[in-house]
């Protein structure tokens, strides 16, 4: 595809500052057109930022990993977020199409959807980023493992005072031990 070769040297996302090598060039022509053409639309930047809704972030996501693999292989299995953010880095590596904040909907949406969490050791964000639950809730797992050890199982994490227990069963594959 032809037009505007973009690199840039690090995008950060939160916490992460990704720094793809030299080769890890972005094409920019395919997201400005889907840009402009949903921003004409009047389908873009529903949350004022101009980045992608929450409820755009599938699509993108659908979009941006299908043109080179079936999107459906690359979330066969949880992933940490360090997992994911070196996922997106290859892609980026392998001339992913997409603006920064592209990535950065991508990549929310692949931890809260796809995501794993090493439960005994994440701290208070990641847990609330992959499990979608409140900065309270999360905060009373790490709270509750800082006052009684670590988390042996499921059952265990279920006893936090205040946390969703069905959503813990809901997301029983997003804990790791």
């Amino acid at each position: 595809m032809g037009g505007i070769r973009y690199t840039f040297r690090a995008v950060t996302l939160g916490r992460l500052t990704w720094l793809p090598a030299a080769a890890g060039t972005i094409t920019l022509a395919c997201a400005i057109a889907l840009s402009s053409s949903r921003a004409s639309a009047g389908e873009r930047g529903q949350n004022g930022t101009g980045a992608p809704s929450d409820e755009e972030a599938p699509a993108l996501f659908a979009r941006m990993c299908s043109d080179c693999h079936d999107s459906k292989r690359i979330v066969a299995k949880r992933r940490t977020s360090s997992e994911w953010e070196t996922t997106l880095k290859a892609m980026i590596d392998e001339g992913a199409v997409g603006t920064a904040k592209d990535f950065e909907a991508v990549f929310n949406y692949l931890v809260h959807t796809y995501g794993k969490v090493f439960i005994n050791t994440a701290p208070s964000a990641e847990i609330r980023a992959v499990l979608g639950i409140s900065s309270a809730e999360a905060d009373a797992v790490v709270a509750y493992r800082k006052g009684n050890g670590a988390f042996a199982d499921i059952e265990a994490v279920k006893k936090v005072p205040g946390i969703d227990v069905k959503k813990v069963d809901d997301l029983a594959d997003a804990f790791a031990f």
